[in-house]
């Protein structure tokens, strides 16, 4: 039924009618910076950024890959001292720094 009332409705003058006012409008214009975006996408340069300061996510997003490798060499270093010093007699981190902090660093009778 649809089909029919469509044909029914595109037949004839109101099709050409519809073509003619096509016709009759101007064609749509590109933007100001349609040159230059054809000329860089064949050059294939990046796009310009926006002007502007960039908000505090993107500032975040820029950083978050060194964030994430100073966070694994923070734990490589402590999981390796953790090693180390169970190769020296203490059980873990915690029990050596325990016994560094009850040691006296300097002698009571001077140097």
């Amino acid at each position: 039924m649809d089909e029919e009332m469509t044909r029914e409705f595109m037949s004839g003058d109101k099709l050409n009618q519809l073509f003619q006012a096509a016709r009759r409008e101007d064609a749509p214009a590109p933007p100001a910076t349609f040159a230059d975006d054809v000329v860089r996408v064949l050059r294939r340069e990046p796009a310009e950024p926006a002007p502007g300061r960039p908000s505090l996510w993107d500032e975040l997003n820029a950083g978050f890959p060194r964030l994430i490798v100073a966070a694994l060499v923070v734990l490589a270093l402590g999981l390796a001292a953790n090693l180390a010093l169970g190769t020296v007699g203490w059980k873990d981190l915690r029990d050596g720094l325990t016994q560094l902090s009850t040691q006296d660093i300097f002698p009571l009778d001077g140097f």
